[in-house]
């Protein structure tokens, strides 16, 4: 406990907090859907179709959901857009078509800014609003009609040039986890979390190990204890004291990936199949939404496990912090293609399905060689 409380220090809790704030507010903070609008819309759909019909949306079961699609109505944009000659004779005869013309630039911004500001002094600013969301609405009902019968009714994918076995694990998903109503939005915005959470993680654990065997070297520590046989005892005890340390602090940054995946409502499609229509995503395995995302966990904390490993035993050797942040650097880069490349969508059918874990567990496996190397080095030291 005491080697544990040399390494997990207040200062450094706080420290990491601190740069955690930032990290969230340049980095993170797009990606955490905390207000309403379109992005929670998509989501509140596909939380009425799991509802209604379960985790899979079956043919028969899409036929009753159609007959449920809610029929346009005329509201009172549209009624003013249709009976006023300016917007006639630029080709615009609903709200939609100002969006659509608007959005794709085929009006100038001088006339677009003159046609919107018009409708809002005309009709109002609420009932402009208003009507705007009923139409993200019925985009979203297009967009899952659409992504249904060209996923799970026809069976087609966006793959191209892929291999002999990922067809056969694409024909494997189409018999089932296609199905799958889960958003496309809250499987896109995970990655991302799971991206930056897993850099996050493996920075973290190793800015907590750096200086710990520097600070000992620095006070002659370590001399001191190996005049005495019991003194291999002591290399167990920091290397237990760091992987525990490694361990929680890994911890508190999946609470942290927590409390943002909960405001993307990740938890709500938590047990659905993530290759499924909707999702836009297709994966080597049968994975769910959850099954992947403790996936992710499991390899950001095996690889922050094994790069502390190869931190703490560099820094056995080393006194100087300024030379420990110099060796750190092959540490920091590995973090940022790991966690920020190799590990985004890991499991998708056109990448390699087995570099993600193999990279992983080779940088765990290369720290539990070097710490086992370097105890049977700090035993040659025990001689009174």
């Amino acid at each position: 406990m005491f080697e544990f409380r040399k390494i997990i220090t207040v200062k450094k809790i706080l420290l990491l907090l601190g740069f955690f704030g930032l990290y969230f507010l340049l980095v993170i903070k797009p990606y955490v859907m905390v207000y309403g609008g379109s992005w929670h819309m998509e989501a509140d759909f596909a939380e009425d179709i799991i509802r209604q019909y379960g985790k899979e949306l079956l043919p028969e079961e899409f036929a009753l959901l159609q007959a449920q699609r809610p029929v346009y109505e005329a509201g009172e944009t549209d009624i003013f857009i249709a009976r006023t000659p300016e917007y006639a004779a630029m080709q615009i005869h609903s709200l939609r078509e100002l969006l659509q013309k608007t959005s794709e630039s085929r009006i100038t911004l001088e006339e677009s800014n003159r046609l919107w500001f018009q409708l809002y002094e005309q009709v109002s600013p609420e009932a402009v609003y208003a009507d705007m969301e009923r139409l993200i609405l019925f985009d979203i009902w297009d967009s899952y009609m659409d992504f249904y019968h060209a996923e799970a009714i026809q069976g087609n994918n966006k793959y191209e040039n892929i291999s002999a076995m990922a067809e056969r694990r694409v024909r494997e998903r189409n018999r089932a986890e296609v199905y799958s109503p889960c958003p496309g939005n809250v499987a896109e915005y995970n990655f991302v979390l799971l991206r930056y959470f897993a850099v996050f993680m493996m920075l973290g654990t190793c800015f907590f190990v750096m200086p710990y065997m520097v600070s000992e070297n620095r006070s002659r520590m370590p001399a001191l204890q190996c005049s005495f046989q019991s003194g291999r005892s002591y290399y167990r005890r920091r290397l237990a004291a760091m992987v525990t340390a490694v361990l929680c602090i890994a911890a508190v940054v999946c609470v942290l990936y927590v409390c943002c995946a909960k405001q993307d409502r990740v938890f709500t499609f938590w047990n659905c199949a993530l290759s499924g229509f909707a999702s836009g995503f297709i994966g080597w395995f049968p994975w769910t939404l959850g099954g992947y995302t403790l996936y992710v966990l499991f390899l950001a904390v095996l690889a922050s496990l094994g790069l502390s490993l190869l931190v703490f035993v560099v820094t056995c050797h080393l006194s100087s912090h300024v030379n420990a942040i110099a060796w750190q650097i092959p540490a920091a880069i590995y973090s940022l293609l790991y966690g920020g490349f190799l590990l985004f969508k890991a499991g998708e059918i056109d990448k390699p399905p087995l570099s993600a874990p193999a990279a992983g567990i080779g940088i765990f496996a290369a720290g539990i060689v070097a710490a086992l190397l370097q105890g049977r080095w700090e035993k040659r030291k025990d001689v009174v």
